[in-house]
């Protein structure tokens, strides 16, 4: 809404032409002050006609528009650069849209609108509509409308819990690596965790958590490589030449993916933001090594989005790592926080909102933590104070570049997923989520219900009234 000549006043996130558009703004919508009367008409083909009337005279504009969750994107027809705005309804005929500048318009309905009826319970996301056959490969499927997702732990050794959709499955989980298989206790200082949850038992939609590796790179002891070459092992770490995340995404995406086609690199981002937070956690280690004469420890980042083809489906997968090179005080490297998701292009922004939420829920138990740092001592705490502090620097990037309005160029990113902060209304806290659902509810448990149904209530939903459920409202600013 409020488009200003020339351009529309809201650049946030862009979202791909695959968004669904939503009946909620179907209808004729005003926004008036002193200087301006703006009205917009939003039609059920997913076109707008808006007319404004300000200092400039009367202006008229036309194009597409999209809705998905609380991202409003619009598109002129004159060729003007799409952009989007911030929109939340405080009920059925009134919406307040936010744009860059901070500035919020309260918009009112001047047209009435049928509202829909109270769904009996919320549709499994992975169901077809009824009485329908399920969609071809490839072909676009109805946006989800509501999303029930429960706290679940990880399995093997309840390290930590996190939202999964119900009905998902899950693969693998936290183990430990024994010394003597490694010829040595290089990757023995944390457990390791190859954790996978899948929407279906091919993974046609999933997540995966990849191991943290150390490997040894000897190119700058003053023996050199010496009697050790690639293959062979070097006080428990594989010996390996230092590569950057690019290619060990790239490895990683083949070894996953080995009857993957036509793979295309179709993004990436550095995440700058990222690096800086891995440097600040290894300043004074590299102050010492820098007295010392050594090389510091040094970090590079990388989100990297590809498509390619695999049993037929066309398929688009985000892929993040970090590299941390510390060759100099250690002779190893290792990769950080590696994480892959994918979903078919097709359903990729239908199933993004859920990915998100699942990668941002995980936290970790105390009680596992404890054990483990008593096992192996104050590296390993050190270890584990810096994966909980590089998880949250992740989920606040999100802000971060909101605050600033850096310009976003791929929502599909992981890292730059649209998130709001919302109150808990059982312990008052702050928790930050997806914003891609108008609506959230939450239990006691930590579980959560996404829905973009106003009038749905799951303490009235047969499955759900066994547990007193709140909606949680956006934190007041």
């Amino acid at each position: 809404m409020r488009y200003v000549a020339p351009c529309l006043a809201f650049l946030f996130l862009f979202v791909p032409s695959a968004a669904f558009t939503d009946t909620a703004l179907v209808g004729s919508w005003q926004y008036r002050d002193a200087r301006l009367n703006i009205v917009t008409d939003f039609l059920s083909n997913g076109t707008f006609r808006q007319v404004t009337i300000g200092p400039q005279g009367r202006q008229t504009f036309s194009g597409r528009y999209q809705l998905s969750g609380q991202l409003l994107h619009l598109q002129v027809d004159d060729g003007q650069p799409a952009v989007q705005a911030v929109c939340r309804f405080q009920d059925a005929d009134t919406a307040v849209v936010t744009y860059a500048s901070g500035e919020s318009l309260t918009w009112k309905r001047v047209s009435a609108r049928q509202t829909s009826p109270m769904p009996s319970k919320p549709p499994d996301p992975v169901a077809t509509a009824a009485g329908t056959a399920p969609p071809a490969a490839g072909t676009a499927r109805k946006n989800i409308a509501t999303l029930a997702m429960q706290r679940t732990w990880e399995p093997k050794e309840r390290a930590f819990s996190f939202l999964l959709p119900k009905g998902w499955t899950m693969e693998g989980g936290v183990f430990n690596v024994n010394p003597l298989q490694m010829n040595g206790p290089g990757n023995t200082i944390t457990p390791k965790c190859d954790f996978a949850v899948k929407a279906d038992a091919g993974g046609t939609v999933m997540l995966r958590w990849a191991p943290s590796w150390n490997y040894a790179d000897l190119s700058l002891s003053s023996a050199g490589w010496g009697a050790f070459r690639p293959g062979m092992h070097y006080q428990g770490m594989p010996v390996r030449p230092v590569i950057g995340a690019r290619q060990f995404l790239t490895e990683l995406l083949k070894s996953m993916r080995p009857q993957a086609a036509d793979i295309k690199i179709v993004a990436e981002d550095s995440l700058p933001e990222l690096v800086a937070a891995y440097a600040r956690r290894a300043e004074l280690i590299n102050r010492n090594l820098q007295k010392m004469g050594l090389a510091p420890t040094r970090f590079e980042a990388l989100a990297m989005v590809v498509e390619y083809r695999e049993a037929g489906e066309h398929f688009r997968e985000v892929l993040s790592t970090t590299i941390a090179d510390a060759r100099g005080g250690a002779f190893m490297w290792s990769n950080d926080d590696t994480i892959a998701l994918r979903a078919p292009v097709s359903r990729f922004e239908e199933w993004k909102p859920a990915l998100d939420t699942i990668r941002a829920s995980r936290q970790p138990n105390p009680q596992t933590e404890a054990a483990v740092t008593k096992a192996s001592g104050d590296r390993t705490k050190a270890a584990l104070e810096t994966q909980r502090y590089i998880a949250n620097v992740a989920n606040q990037i999100v802000e971060n570049r909101r605050r600033t309005h850096a310009e976003i160029r791929h929502e599909q990113w992981l890292f730059i997923s649209g998130q709001e902060e919302y109150t808990n209304p059982f312990n008052g806290q702050t928790e930050r989520d997806t914003s891609n659902y108008r609506y959230r509810w939450v239990n006691n448990q930590g579980d959560v219900i996404y829905t973009d149904e106003n009038s749905f209530d799951p303490n009235t939903v047969e499955e759900y009234k066994t547990r007193e459920w709140k909606r949680t409202p956006i934190r007041q600013r």
